[in-house]
């Protein structure tokens, strides 16, 4: 069921931004510096943050919502950490946001209602954002209607290779909260368990399963954050807050699993947005 409405998703937004292109010139495996749902200050972050500085430009045609150059009210949104930016409104109630420009290289303004067609230049990417720094380019695509962040690289053209992700350093913990290296116990008592894994230093995934016999049953999306009561959400299982799926500097969650009596095979899968997947497997005893 998940799958199903996952798949209805995205086909239901690639007819609508069929068009949409990235807002940098040059798209590399190496081209992102934070991730869409990478933990950022305890939140998911909302952004997919560009690696270099660089030209901005408009991803489709539009009408510019605001220009931002000074410092807003907090928005979980819309922070104020994403200084100078300029929002775009676009059919079906979605929003593009270009923030941590330079402002004074911004080439629109607030002055009346202003269409941008795609392609066209916005800005140079500054330093007005939060970013410790760095003068990239902060990208965001918001669903006002469903209140909810989508993942670009879902409606963006494909690239032709990712950083490759890594599974590793996996451990399992029980109701209690007691942790288990899984390559040093493999024995568990029933009962639900979460099951964490290494996180990939810079690569981030686009899905997370979990399979006990065969059965997947859990899967983590990295496809869209939602908003309920104040709070970002990913959904699998359930919805799962970031220190739900962070709950250390060092782990992430791949997903939650009831283990029942027996002998059984426990799958882990983590995959990217071209469907490239590393997968491990472990023998292990219930009892």
């Amino acid at each position: 069921m998940k799958k199903s409405i996952l798949f209805a998703f995205i086909i239901s937004f690639s007819f609508i931004l069929s068009a949409f292109e990235w807002p940098v010139e040059e798209i590399t495996p190496d081209s992102y510096g934070l991730y869409f749902a990478q933990n950022r200050g305890d939140l998911f972050s909302t952004s997919q943050i560009f690696s270099q500085p660089s030209e901005v430009h408009a991803s489709e045609e539009g009408i510019v919502l605001v220009v931002i150059t000074e410092l807003e009210e907090d928005n979980d949104f819309f922070p104020s950490t994403l200084g100078s930016a300029v929002i775009v409104n676009h059919q079906d109630e979605l929003l593009t946001v270009y923030a941590n420009l330079d402002s004074e290289s911004i080439a629109i303004s607030n002055n009346g209602i202003q269409k941008v067609e795609a392609g066209q230049l916005l800005a140079q990417s500054g330093d007005t954002g939060w970013q410790h720094g760095k003068s990239n380019l902060e990208f965001q695509i918001i669903d006002k209607k469903n209140n909810t962040a989508i993942n670009p690289k879902i409606l963006m053209p494909r690239i032709e290779s990712e950083l490759q992700l890594s599974l590793g350093g996996i451990v399992v913990q029980n109701k209690n909260g007691e942790q288990f290296e899984l390559a040093n116990h493999k024995n568990f008592q029933a009962g639900i368990h979460k099951i964490y894994c290494k996180r990939n230093e810079v690569a981030f995934p686009f899905k997370t399963s979990v399979a006990v016999n065969g059965v997947v049953l859990d899967e983590i999306f990295y496809d869209t954050i939602i908003q309920e009561n104040s709070k970002l959400l990913v959904t699998g299982k359930r919805k799962y807050t970031s220190s739900d799926i962070f709950p250390s500097e060092k782990l992430q969650l791949l997903g939650e699993v009831m283990f029942t009596s027996g002998k059984a095979t426990l799958t882990l899968i983590i995959e990217d947005n071209l469907e490239n997947r590393r997968q491990v497997n472990y023998n292990i005893t219930v009892y």
